[in-house]
């Protein structure tokens, strides 16, 4: 998330407002583009923890209800999900808070800076960080604000886990010629390639909605997270800009996706042998 941060700020201005990054970082330095990092993080840390511990222990339940080793696809299709329910419940906060930060402008020194762009009222101070602006968000608009676009998050749970399910596929099949071959594991080029097909295909398919989400968290819209007004942004936005509209920061949203997701599974694999190697058990 680090190396590539600067596009994820790049394509939260352009779902929302299409603000002219370059016009920022000439108003206001160079590091307008790691705005919101550390919030970002720890968000990051807390969802995938809560994520992954979650997946995991239904896998575990399940095995020891069903008295199995094997999980079908449709058993891991609802156990991805049920665990990405579990995680926006309890991360969405987080995020909301995460949006604000990054979008909210006039907070370098630069001349000519802007003024703060995601509050209603032009007078109100730049967020000092995540615990101020969810303090901030609960006080001013109220804690159900917290939960903006909660809505559109259920509905990109569809994104983890076709991002999973597809990783899971591909690199069975990947492995099937890896073993054939001769080879023991994938190389890093596979398991890089190997990530960045399956987070590319979630993200097309679910991208429309992530932009709704996007001005939801921003309080760009009338909304508390309803699927109707998740819906009704997507129908106005279309009603200006036509269905191009639905994708409007794609190519840098896919590129940063993909390239972190790629990253993120190339280490996890790296990680998990090292680990296993230590433990002396065997790679699964």
């Amino acid at each position: 998330m680090t190396l590539f941060y600067p596009l994820d700020l790049i394509r939260t201005f352009n779902q929302v407002d299409n603000t002219s990054v370059l016009k920022l970082v000439q108003d206001e330095g160079i590091g307008v583009l790691y705005r919101g990092l550390s919030g970002v993080l720890i968000s990051l840390g807390v969802s995938n923890f809560v994520y992954f511990y979650t997946n995991n222990l239904l896998k575990v339940l399940l095995r020891k209800i069903t008295n199995t080793k094997e999980i079908s696809v449709f058993q891991n299709l609802f156990i991805a999900s049920l665990a990405g329910v579990v995680n926006v419940l309890l991360t969405c906060p987080l995020w909301v808070a995460n949006t604000r930060l990054k979008l909210q402008t006039g907070t370098g020194h630069g001349h000519g800076a802007a003024k703060p762009q995601t509050e209603k009222k032009p007078e109100t101070k730049p967020f000092k960080g995540m615990i101020d602006c969810l303090q901030r968000i609960a006080a001013e608009e109220g804690i159900q604000s917290l939960w903006n676009g909660t809505a559109s998050s259920l509905m990109l749970v569809s994104n983890p886990t076709i991002h999973f399910v597809v990783y899971d596929k591909v690199t069975a099949l990947v492995n099937q010629r890896v073993h054939a071959s001769g080879r023991k594991n994938m190389n890093s080029s596979e398991i890089f390639l190997t990530g960045a097909i399956a987070k590319a295909l979630a993200t097309v398919l679910t991208y429309p909605v992530q932009i709704a989400q996007s001005r939801q968290r921003a309080n760009k819209s009338l909304t508390g997270g309803t699927f109707s007004n998740t819906f009704k942004i997507l129908a106005d936005i279309y009603g200006e800009k036509g269905f191009v509209g639905w994708f409007a920061g794609m190519t840098t949203k896919l590129l940063q996706t993909v390239l972190t997701a790629a990253f993120q599974f190339l280490c996890y694999e790296q990680i998990q042998r090292f680990i296993f190697r230590i433990m002396g058990k065997p790679n699964k």
